[in-house]
């Protein structure tokens, strides 16, 4: 988990803008040093390359357990989750960093490869109707559960674990966003 941790802690973001540009992604377009500032602020083609490597790098780490013979599911969730912490809470960026989805995304190509497009379609209708919205959000966690169900029926209750593991944590590092979407609840 503490390798994961560092893993995650690397900040692509960061990185490409600063040998490219000789600028601090934090400090430049909306200050977030993820894949979509690096996109608007230093090109597409430099946001896809660390969404890439962002998402890599929630993989790496449960690859690299798998080697060593983790197979346990929820195992490898909690490692990748530490990926993710560490990308949102980087100890090179002074524990500030992105908001985790594409590392998230990592985790959930690893574990459950079979229903990542479907997490990349709901990811960007979420994006395109209204990503604070608590019915999108329970729409989404709703389909994607029934297809976990159909795709990984014999995994199914562990898969779950993990899933919900991922749920809660990036309930934790997007407090701000669950504030406002149980806000829109009310």
């Amino acid at each position: 988990m503490i390798i994961g941790y560092l893993i995650g802690s690397i900040s692509f973001a960061y990185l490409f803008t600063y040998f490219l540009t000789g600028k601090d992604i934090r400090k430049i377009g909306t200050g977030n040093p993820g894949a979509a500032n690096v996109a608007r602020c230093v090109g597409k083609k430099w946001g896809i390359i660390v969404w890439i490597s962002d998402t890599i790098k929630g993989i790496f780490p449960m690859f690299l357990a798998k080697k060593y013979g983790i197979n346990n599911f929820v195992l490898l969730t909690l490692i990748g989750s530490s990926a993710i912490i560490g990308h949102c809470y980087s100890i090179f960026l002074k524990f500030k960093g992105g908001k985790g989805a594409a590392t998230s995304g990592g985790v959930i190509l690893y574990l459950m490869p079979k229903l990542f497009p479907l997490v990349i379609i709901l990811w960007f209708l979420a994006q395109k109707i209204n990503p604070r919205s608590p019915k999108i959000l329970l729409s989404s966690i709703l389909i994607f559960f029934i297809f976990l169900g159909i795709f990984y029926r014999s995994y199914f209750f562990s898969l779950s674990f993990s899933t919900l593991i991922l749920i809660i944590v990036g309930a934790i590092i997007n407090r701000d966003v669950i504030e406002e979407i149980r806000n829109k609840g009310k």
